[in-house]
């Protein structure tokens, strides 16, 4: 008897997607101010026929589902079969409920391939038993809601320099109290005492709505007799125009603060076990306060 084995692919989109099947855009940008519909386009490059279910998926890194609007997003059709060399429109609308608060949602929009089958009437022979191997591509865009007005807000702590052999990275925790997603640029100034040395630019990266993030940014060479640096920080988003000229910015940058340390460099061995423990703290921390809550409740009753 034919054994079939099915492997499954997944895909984060950070691209335009190229499988078995394309998907585009890659990230869909939604208003959740008024109704509209989005278009997305699904081409199949292959000689074989596609089959394409399409559902919804909240993001794992999601810390509450008030922010998952994937209840709330229609795709038509939901099921799709793509044609060899052919190409096809699907629509997507979202119908956000009553009374949403302003800021950002999110949900990821999945593109699973399923199995098309096969009917062959030959004689089997079961002597020749075989392997066939179907690769099944799930490609996962991401799709972006906004509604009213959008706040940028962030705390910004834990700063340290943490050396690993020859390299050296700068470590801090982002907590995002905005309500949408902060894209994070460090700019980082060196100082021996109160002369300064020079100023480097980090892409830190995303801390998402009522999310933090644990960034760690490799630097460039520290410079020499360097003891002090100010860490400045700004958001950023891309600039309005569609267009930006050559040897423009892509982004306006707008700053949150700045903060001045001493540089005191720790091993990435003992920067890992002191975060083990503190998060072990944190985990004790939470066990107790849940324990309080329970004991109130029953004294209450």
């Amino acid at each position: 008897m034919m054994k079939r084995i099915i492997v499954s692919i997944y895909l984060l989109m950070i691209s335009m997607l190229y499988a078995n099947f394309q998907v585009g855009p890659q990230v869909q940008k939604v208003s959740l101010n008024r109704p509209g519909t989005q278009k997305i386009y699904l081409r199949n490059d292959t000689n074989k026929l596609k089959k394409i279910k399409i559902y919804s998926q909240r993001p794992e890194d999601q810390k509450t589902k008030d922010l998952y609007m994937g209840d709330w997003i229609i795709v038509y059709p939901k099921l799709v079969y793509l044609k060899p060399n052919s190409k096809k429109t699907i629509r997507m609308a979202a119908r956000p409920p009553q009374g949403l608060v302003d800021g950002e949602y999110r949900s990821h929009l999945v593109f699973e391939e399923l199995p098309v089958k096969k009917y062959d009437n030959s004689e089997k022979d079961e002597s020749k038993a075989g392997v066939n191997i179907d690769i099944i591509h799930i490609l996962v865009s991401t799709v972006y809601g906004y509604r009213g007005k959008l706040e940028y807000g962030g705390i910004f702590e834990d700063f340290q320099v943490v050396t690993d052999k020859e390299k050296a990275y700068f470590v801090s925790k982002i907590t995002n109290t905005g309500t949408t997603a902060l894209d994070v640029v460090y700019k980082v100034t060196y100082y021996e005492n109160m002369k300064k040395l020079k100023t480097e630019d980090l892409l830190v990266g995303k801390a998402m709505r009522e999310n933090y993030l644990d960034s760690i940014t490799e630097l460039n060479k520290i410079s020499k007799g360097a003891n002090k640096m100010k860490v400045e920080y700004y958001y950023r988003i891309p600039k309005g125009s569609k267009e930006v000229k050559e040897g423009e910015e892509e982004y306006d940058e707008f700053k949150l603060g700045e903060k001045l340390i001493s540089i005191k460099k720790i091993s990435a061995e003992k920067y890992l076990k002191e975060l083990e423990e503190k998060k072990k703290a944190e985990v004790e921390a939470k066990k107790l306060e849940k324990e309080k809550v329970e004991i109130e409740g029953k004294k209450e009753s």
